[in-house]
């Protein structure tokens, strides 16, 4: 059975994991050397279409089950547990030496407990790739800068360029640490998206155009929604602030801009919107079938959408 200072080094490893180079597999590592096992698996699932998010095993690999259809059940000397969140479906399959006793009540009991925290920690890492995404196509852009909100829409953080888009417009400003804007009506929208957010994991855009000049929109997407299942936690929600361009942008520089897509990327998002299959993507853009459905799958990750329609939806509605 594995004692209190143990289950409080995994317990720090699975929340480190998100933030490390190898950190899931060193978090699996210690998972099998405390629970007796040899070794582990660990897989992220989308709930809507089973397509793989992550996956993650130990040094040591660990042999497929038999019965995949087995939820919890012992295949073999493996045991396998699931927990859902947000719509994602994450296992972990643990498998001990063949000549060791089989998993006993409390060892699995141990592993179930660890599983909210090892799925929070794993939307925190797929929530921080999507932050990343959304950044780094806000400065390729040269046009934004991001702000943090806590849930009482506080801003925690400002960065630099944030700070001088808001001071060259009138449209938004800081008050009293929070963000407030000169329309009324932006306003409700703005706290409606950004309760949204917190709420569920999405994101949404405030067009702020009125003639004056810095801001012109807001990009208000998720990092980490409400948790109380664990414990208290109020979640952060990142607001990206878009410049005026200094010229027109194309139909896709403003889907690669918005959606934090890649220029190939955001031609097939395009694509997509006008209703076109992969295989005719592919002849259009002289792809092959295989890389459109990779880069397809890298679209899907890096807005939340879960299909084709989500895709068009999100895409049609984005401003000019």
């Amino acid at each position: 059975m594995i004692g209190q200072e143990d289950l409080t080094e995994v317990m720090d490893a699975i929340y480190f994991a998100p933030h490390q180079k190898h950190g899931w597999q060193t978090c699996l590592d210690l998972i099998c050397r405390h629970s007796g096992a040899e070794g582990a698996q660990l897989l992220m699932v989308n709930g809507d279409n089973g397509q793989l998010v992550a996956g993650y095993q130990s040094r040591l690999p660990i042999g497929q089950p038999a019965d995949e259809t087995g939820v919890g059940a012992v295949v073999d000397m493996a045991w396998r547990v699931r927990h859902e969140i947000d719509g994602a479906l994450v296992d972990l399959i643990v498998q001990k030496p063949q000549d060791q006793v089989p998993w006993a009540a409390p060892e699995k009991q141990m592993l179930e407990g660890l599983m909210p925290h090892i799925a929070r920690a794993m939307r925190q890492e797929e929530a921080s790739r999507l932050l990343n995404d959304r950044q780094a196509a806000v400065h390729r852009q040269k046009q934004g800068a991001m702000m943090l909100l806590d849930g009482q829409h506080n801003v925690v953080f400002l960065s630099a360029e944030a700070e001088l888009l808001l001071s060259s417009t009138a449209a938004a400003r800081l008050e009293e640490g929070r963000l407030q804007l000169s329309q009324r009506k932006k306003q409700t929208e703005l706290d409606g998206l950004i309760r949204a957010c917190f709420e569920t994991r999405s994101t949404g855009m405030v067009n702020l155009k009125g003639g004056e000049p810095g801001a012109s929109r807001l990009l208000v997407s998720t990092v980490q929604p409400r948790d109380q299942k664990l414990f208290q936690s109020h979640g952060l929600v990142a607001v990206f602030i878009v410049g005026d361009a200094c010229e027109e942008s194309s139909e896709e520089q403003v889907i690669g801009q918005w959606l934090g897509l890649t220029e190939s990327e955001s031609r097939i998002a395009s694509l997509i919107a006008q209703g076109r299959r992969p295989a005719e993507i592919a002849g259009d853009i002289e792809l092959s079938v295989h890389t459109v459905r990779h880069h397809i799958k890298n679209i899907y990750r890096k807005t939340g959408a879960h299909s084709q329609s989500q895709l068009t939806a999100l895409v049609l509605n984005l401003p000019a």
